[in-house]
């Protein structure tokens, strides 16, 4: 246990205070009661927190996404009020190791399947993390110290992380993101690079892109901190038809391997990993062929780079179904860079409008529609060859849905009702 926890039996009565009242914030309660802490939760939407409960308060424990400029924490600060992160707090009461990973895009991926990795090889491990079991809730429901925990770490997650101590990083790649949180692609980086300070010298591994933005900044990695090229994947055989080797998770898997060989874990087990993979849904899922149209769903694809990764998969006839809220960013160049990627652009959402105005200043064949439904049944009636339709985002989903996944199954279900009539049709005509 960390030092700063060691005595927590004898620390003072007052109740700990959890701003947010999500998946965290259930988290950390949970672990808190646990271990016989009083505490308050405190959500914008319900109850607020106020300067005299940060005074009244013991420590404040901070949901993922609460801003260092938020009311709610200057408070607690001029309370003179310890304030520590979910993560961090339960971080102190696990003796499991923690292998950290991060990166703007694939972070679940890479982390699921290193999962599924260590039990092909008969060792015990979970996931937990942003990918939606709070570390706290698992430390809560009880926690073997012989499990491994892959944490995966989302930016908001590692900017303010002082106690976490992972055993290894993996940090997949750096790009463009979160930019309506963070004032800069800078302080973005410097959020996620965190995780570089805390983890062990001896097992850092990073992708390319960060080691290049690294340079860019003037960042110097840890002396130890190992660079992986996704070329490195050269030589293990894999089968060119699987998830795992396209484009970016080519690169989850060379940082996957790298870390395997670390580990001294086999590579025929390592390979078989590889090819019994289930990926997470809503990642370039292929969902289904009608006529001459191949549908993929890349509902989770929700920022620049994770779109144009999914797009230079494809070669030929494609159309895009892209838009959505905004995460700051330059989408400008964002759309210069999509347009050689794609035959034609069908747009939703807030961001949707703005590149639509881009596209038709450029003569690019493009059209905004006021909802999914409506640009997917357009982006079919234009399909006269072999065409892939691919929704990868590019953008948040709160504009419209309720998260990425509500967004996938909504064009799933398009999908479905058209394989329907189709089918229906079908064996009318031959009835």
């Amino acid at each position: 246990m960390n030092r700063v926890f060691e005595n927590w039996d004898k620390m003072p009565g007052d109740y700990v205070a959890i701003l947010g009242a999500g998946i965290s914030g259930k988290g950390a309660s949970a672990l808190l009661a646990q271990l016989g802490w009083d505490y308050k939760m405190y959500d914008e939407q319900e109850r607020a927190f106020t300067y005299a409960e940060a005074r009244a308060c013991s420590i404040v424990i901070c949901s993922p996404g609460f801003k260092k400029s938020h009311q709610w924490r200057k408070w607690a600060k001029d309370c003179g009020k310890k304030i520590i992160t979910e993560t961090d707090f339960a971080s102190n009461f696990t003796q499991s190791k923690i292998i950290a990973v991060t990166g703007t895009n694939g972070k679940t991926t890479l982390a699921t399947f290193l999962t599924h990795l260590y039990e092909i090889c008969g060792k015990p491990a979970v996931v937990a993390g942003n990918v939606g079991i709070p570390l706290s809730q698992l430390v809560a429901d009880g926690l073997d110290s012989e499990t491994t925990i892959f944490l995966e770490t989302s930016s908001f997650q590692s900017e303010d992380l002082v106690h976490l101590t992972p055993e290894s990083v993996l940090w997949t790649n750096f790009d463009e993101d979160h930019l309506d949180y963070h004032e800069s692609k800078s302080d973005y980086f410097y959020a996620k690079s965190r995780l570089l300070k805390l983890g062990q010298d001896s097992s850092l591994f990073i992708g390319e892109t960060v080691n290049n933005f690294a340079k860019k900044v003037d960042f110097i990695l840890p002396k130890h901190c190992r660079v992986i090229k996704r070329t490195q994947t050269v030589g293990l055989g894999l089968n060119s038809d699987l998830f795992l080797t396209t484009y970016p998770q080519i690169e989850n898997i060379a940082l996957a391997h790298a870390f395997a060989v670390n580990q001294g874990i086999d590579k025929n087990l390592f390979i078989k990993a590889v090819e019994t993979y289930t990926p997470e849904p809503h990642r370039l899922q292929n969902i289904g062929t009608i006529g001459d149209a191949t549908f993929w769903n890349d509902s989770k694809a929700t920022n620049f780079a994770s779109a144009l990764a999914a797009c230079k998969n494809f070669k030929g006839n494609l159309f895009w179904i892209g838009g959505g809220r905004s995460k700051g960013g330059m989408i400008e160049e964002f759309a210069t860079k999509i347009k050689p990627l794609i035959r034609r652009a069908f747009l939703i959402g807030e961001s949707g409008k703005v590149l639509s105005k881009i596209f038709t200043k450029d003569s690019f064949p493009s059209c905004w529609f006021e909802s999914l439904d409506d640009a997917f049944k357009k982006a079919c009636s234009e399909v006269t060859q072999k065409t892939n339709i691919l929704m990868s985002p590019g953008f948040a989903s709160f504009d419209s849905f309720r998260d990425y996944a509500h967004r996938g199954n909504s064009f799933i279900n398009l999908f479905l009702n058209l394989k329907k009539i189709t089918s229906r049709s079908t064996h009318d005509r031959f009835a």
